[in-house]
């Protein structure tokens, strides 16, 4: 069962399934919950409730209070349902990534724990502005010890966050001290979360081939395993 939510005026937030809470955020297309259909549907299926907001990269603040308020929602679920709010995976796609590292860098100062990250093809570098800071992710990452561990899948052939970006994102962080894994899938940008792009509307949209299927339902079960570790 899924719910929509409006937290503030035309921003929306689904609620699906029951269970442990996902905060799972979508990349730079403005309010592209929908793209996330098909692998919020997969991981909710393994016993979990997948939170997912709508958010804009392109607004002033770069999307940093409609992720902020998705954060504050999903932590109010996971509290309604007996479970420690500071335990919830944070999965990002693309520049959603960028942002679920920032949270975790400043859980402290944001005053919201993280039990664990998964990092769908994360941007990384000089042009991937993070939308909390509205900065590039810091040069010299700050110690891992002690912080939630950190899931990375990439795609093979992935042309906008390329295998050689993803894998240098997750080089900083282990070199940093943090807990890593790497997965590497045989998907491009989109079909790592059960999706595609579009050139007529210039946007992803939901896939419908075998390998997106193949590709979200991948990702859908390492999120699973994350949550089971946070």
């Amino acid at each position: 069962m899924t719910r929509t939510e409006e937290p503030t005026p035309g921003r929306h937030i689904d609620v699906r399934g029951e269970g442990p809470v996902v905060l799972l955020w979508h990349g730079r297309g403005a309010d592209s919950r929908g793209v996330l259909d098909a692998l919020s549907e997969l991981i909710a299926a393994h016993g979990l409730t997948v939170v997912t907001p709508d958010w804009d990269a392109g607004h002033p603040d770069g999307g940093r209070a409609d992720l902020l308020t998705s954060v504050r929602r999903a932590r109010e679920i996971a509290a309604e349902q007996g479970q420690d709010p500071d335990t919830i995976v944070v999965a990002g796609w693309s520049l959603g990534g960028v942002a679920a590292v920032s949270l975790a860098l400043n859980a402290s100062r944001i005053g919201a724990g993280v039990g664990g990250l998964v990092l769908i093809a994360p941007a990384d570098g000089p042009r991937a502005l993070d939308p909390l800071t509205g900065q590039p992710l810091p040069t010299e990452l700050p110690s891992g010890a002690g912080r939630c561990r950190v899931d990375i899948v990439y795609g093979e052939d992935d042309t906008i966050t390329p295998p050689d970006m993803v894998c240098g994102l997750e080089l900083r962080l282990r070199a940093a001290g943090w807990s890593t894994s790497l997965h590497a899938i045989d998907a491009d940008h989109g079909e790592v979360v059960g999706a595609t792009y579009d050139e007529r509307r210039d946007a992803f949209v939901p896939a419908r081939t075998e390998r997106a299927r193949d590709g979200a339902r991948t990702v859908a079960q390492i999120v699973a395993a994350a949550t089971s570790s946070s």
